[in-house]
């Protein structure tokens, strides 16, 4: 069992958002756009309780006349799930869906829909037994064909029914029925626990508070599920009632007759002003209750034994989730059920090395149908993303308005295979995604507005060009420029960018100079010829993705959607930025470098450039302003 997908009402920012989940969800986006939010919703649905409480603050924008409601479907039910769900999951069922209302007046709600046949439902909505019994008995007369026994209880009857239903599914609809409160819970009793249990890691939970053997805690939740004290604390209990029965004699043996002696005097005493009555004094039992075996979580820095907040920020998030790793690990493993592990900012305190591994445990856990793990977090790091697997992310945006409405896009392999559909083999998809993640769109994922480009170099120049303005012009608006890695890559980076509603401008070469170049570098006719239908080929697919008209070497233009060099960058920038070859020579000169193997050297040669910066560039960064 495994959240399929989650529906959020008038909750916070979300007035009303519905999100897909896959084995590893990545929420991403602007601060403010309600990534956290869901998983904050997920963990009042699942967990509520303490410290989940709801109020009005809670309420979208104010909106306290209205329930918050938070709905959760199910998707990949086992034999063990229907069994457990019962009537809420029968053998057909493929989904399981339930919901969690908090009403106006403070009152909360759990719910599920399950089929039923509607005579059934009316009778089994009556409030008391003997209501029921007159709609029983009143549908058994008036439809013979059920065949329902003659009321002898309400068991009985109940069972009648839910037995019908199972041999006429086809008559059945979807009804809503209450579920109990302790439906859901880690450690409770209830149906879901131990099919799905659900953890959510803030930014700020305490590594220190979770390393405690408590009940609560990630600890205890380890070693309640990895250590067996019954056996401990039965010896104990034994040793300690025997230490209680030794005490007992010492006590007898050492106080017994000066005990006796006070006894006699008391009562003799006592007897001459109140007959009848006699005083004993006997020792105080001994009081002693077996402990709970309890664990302690120390680290051994060097050869320093130190507290877990003794550490710095970054171990102690480190050792939160390699113990929610053991955690996952271990109740999938005791429970055969399914562990969800929602965290908030798991690139927090990590160095990047840190954080690549994280991501990648993270994923092969998830990935791994015997750990039977999902992964859900909210992120602002690009290692914790990767290209291959974009369909996976959830990128959330918020609009301008006075109350901002909250969006969520989300692609797919095929809605991008859709859209290169006669442009690129579908099957070479796969293949190039690959490819792609060993380049910047990961980090473009996360901009407000991306340049696709086809390489390194003009990357490079456009940042450059935004550089002469002020530093980092580009980027501090939320622009990414991002290469390709060919001319080829161009039309699938822009399609995996703008399916999850990136603004995307591109830049391409029409390379109608690769003859001279070919020649000059001494290639043969045949050589020239293969590499002009390659050209003429990659133009015409660019052409009819931006839906332009397809022709072999497409003239020098800005479009609404494409720019084209007649040629490509560099021989552009030499006709109509002199000083900016001028640079690139003074740059090369003063560091030493090849211009071809240093995107920093060309961005400096940019900057450095005298002259007027082409009307072209600027043309095609206005357009980009424009998406």
């Amino acid at each position: 069992m495994k959240i399929q997908s989650v529906r959020i009402k008038n909750f916070r920012l979300l007035k009303d958002v519905f999100i897909t989940f896959d084995s590893v969800t990545t929420l991403i986006g602007p601060n403010g756009t309600g990534k956290s939010t869901v998983l904050r919703a997920l963990d009042w649905f699942f967990n509520g309780g303490k410290g989940c409480e709801l109020a009005d603050k809670d309420c979208s924008f104010g909106s306290v006349d209205e329930d918050i409601e938070v709905r959760v479907t199910f998707s990949n039910l086992t034999e063990k799930d229907q069994e457990a769900l019962e009537k809420y999951a029968p053998a057909k069922a493929t989904t399981f869906t339930a919901w969690k209302v908090h009403h106006p007046d403070g009152t909360e709600v759990l719910s599920a829909n399950l089929k039923s046949y509607p005579p059934f439902a009316e009778i089994r909505s009556k409030n008391s037994a003997a209501d029921k019994k007159i709609a029983y008995n009143q549908l058994r007369t008036e439809d013979s064909s059920l065949g329902l026994p003659s009321w002898t209880n309400q068991v009985d009857a109940l069972d009648a029914m839910t037995t019908w239903e199972s041999g006429n599914t086809e008559k059945l609809v979807e009804a809503p029925s209450d579920l109990q409160t302790n439906f859901f819970g880690f450690n409770s009793n209830g149906k879901m626990s131990g099919l799905f249990d659900f953890v959510f890691v803030t930014a700020d939970l305490r590594a220190s508070e979770e390393a405690q053997d408590v009940k609560a805690s990630i600890i205890g939740r380890i070693l309640e599920r990895s250590v067996d004290r019954a056996a401990a604390d039965e010896e104990i209990k034994r040793i300690v009632d025997e230490s209680r029965a030794a005490q007992q004699r010492v006590c007898d043996e050492k106080f017994g007759a000066q005990l006796d002696a006070i006894k006699v005097q008391l009562n003799q005493v006592v007897s001459s002003y109140s007959p009848g009555r006699t005083i004993y004094v006997t020792p105080t039992e001994v009081e002693l209750k077996a402990p709970r075996t309890t664990f302690n979580v120390s680290v051994l820095d060097g050869l320093t034994e130190t507290t877990v907040d003794g550490q710095g920020h970054g171990f102690q998030r480190t050792l939160l989730i390699s113990a929610l790793q053991v955690l996952a690990e271990s109740t999938a493993a005791a429970t055969e059920g399914v562990f969800c592990l929602a965290i908030e900012e798991p690139e927090l305190f990590q160095h990047p090395t840190q954080a690549q591994a994280f991501a990648r445990v993270l994923r092969a856990l998830a990935e791994n149908p015997d750990k039977r793990i999902q992964v859900v977090y909210a992120t602002h790091s690009p290692f914790f993303i990767e290209a291959r697997h974009f369909d996976q992310i959830r990128r959330l945006t918020r609009s301008a308005d006075k109350q901002p409405i909250v969006t969520v896009h989300s692609s797919s392999v095929e809605a991008v295979k859709q859209c290169l559909n006669g442009i690129q083999a579908a099957d070479s998809v796969n293949r190039q995604l690959d490819a792609l993640t060993g380049g910047q769109l990961s980090s473009a994922l996360f901009a407000s507005r991306a340049l696709v480009v086809e390489g390194t170099t003009e990357s490079s120049v456009f940042y450059g060009v935004g550089d002469k303005d002020s530093p980092a012009k580009l980027e501090s608006v939320g622009v990414a420029v991002v290469p390709a890695n060919g001319k080829n890559s161009v039309p699938l980076t822009h399609a995996v960018l703008t399916s999850l509603g990136i603004p995307c401008y591109a830049v391409f070469d029409a390379d109608s100079g690769f003859e001279i170049r070919a020649r000059a570098n001494g290639k043969t006719q045949e050589k020239i010829d293969e590499e002009r239908a390659s050209h003429v080929t990659a133009n015409k697919k660019l052409l009819k993705y931006f839906e332009l008209d397809e022709e072999d070497f497409p003239a020098q233009t800005v479009e609404n959607k494409v720019a084209i060099f007649g040629d490509h960058l560099e021989a552009f920038l030499d006709s109509e930025w002199p000083e900016w070859t001028a640079s690139c020579a003074d740059v090369e000169a003063d560091a030493g470098v090849s211009l071809k193997k240093n995107q920093l050297a060309y961005r400096t040669a940019t900057v450095n450039a005298e002259g007027s910066v082409p009307d072209m560039l600027t043309k095609i960064l206005k357009k980009l302003e424009e998406e």
